[in-house]
C-alpha cells in the first residue's frame, strides 16, 4: 500500500507531525525533511520512500537533540544515550551517537581529560577517578591513556598539605601522620604515594 500524506501539523522546535493513511500515530520529522522532500497534504509516497524518509528524519531529530545537549556542556557518550533514550528507540541512538563521533562533537577521551583537569579532580586518587570514569562510561582503555597524564604524588602531596593545617592541634605526630595517610587512601590515592604524600607535606606544616 502506497501511504498518502494526510495531515501536517506543525510542532515546535522545528518539528512537524506528518500522519499518513493508514498509520496508527504521526510521525515527527524536522521541519526541513518535510521542505526538502516537499510533503504536503495529498503527497502520495511508495512504501520504501516514506520509510526512507522517517528513518533520515529520527536521525536528524536525534542527532540535533544530541548537539543540544552538547552545547550546554561536554557530555560522555553514555550520558548522551541516557538522554536521547527518552525519546528515541536504540537502533535510532546507535546512529545518532555514531554521526556525533564521527563529526568530532563527541569524544570521551576530551571529556575525561577535561573532568580530570577540573578543581574537584584535582586532589583526588587515581582510583576514585577510575572508578568516576567508569561510572560515567568511558572505556577502561580510554580512562588509563586520560589518568596517564597525571602525576599521581604531586596531587596527593598537594591534597595533603590542603589537610595538614587543619590537623595541627593532635600533638602525636604518629596520629597526625595516620590521620593524614587514611585521608589520602579515602581520596584514592596509592599506598605508596601516600606515605610519601604525608612525610612530605607534615615537614611542610612544620616549617
Amino acid at each position: 500500500m502506497s501511504p498518502t500524506v494526510t495531515a501536517i501539523v506543525r510542532k515546535a522546535q522545528g518539528v512537524v507531525a506528518v500522519t499518513t493513511d493508514g498509520g496508527d500515530h504521526p510521525s515527527l520529522l524536522p521541519l526541513e525533511a518535510v521542505i526538502l522532500h516537499r510533503l504536503h497534504e495529498g503527497s502520495e509516497l511508495t512504501l520504501a520512500a516514506w520509510q526512507e524518509i522517517c528513518a533520515e528524519g529520527t536521525l536528524l531529530l536525534a542527532t540535533r537533540r544530541g548537539l543540544e545537549l552538547l552545547a550546554h556542556k561536554q557530555r560522555t557518550e553514555r550520558d548522551i544515550r541516557a538522554a536521547l533514550a527518552f525519546d528515541f528507540q536504540p537502533a535510532d541512538i546507535d546512529r545518532a551517537l555514531k554521526r556525533l563521533l564521527g563529526l568530532g562533537f563527541l569524544d570521551d577521551r576530551a571529556w575525561s581529560e577535561r573532568y580530570l583537569g577540573g578543581q574537584r579532580a584535582q586532589t583526588r586518587g587515581r582510583s576514585l577517578l577510575r572508578g568516576v570514569l567508569r561510572a560515567r562510561g568511558v572505556a577502561d582503555e580510554v580512562a588509563t591513556q586520560a589518568l596517564d597524564g597525571r602525576d599521581e604524588l604531586m596531587a596527593a602531596t598537594e591534597a595533603a598539605r590542603r589537610r595538614a593545617p587543619s590537623l595541627r592541634s593532635i600533638a602525636d605526630v604518629e596520629r597526625r601522620r595516620r590521620r593524614l595517610y587514611d585521608f589520602l587512601r579515602r581520596r584514592g590515592f596509592a599506598d605508596d604515594v601516600c606515605r610519601r604524600a604525608v612525610e612530605s607535606a607534615l615537614a611542610d606544616s612544620e616549617t
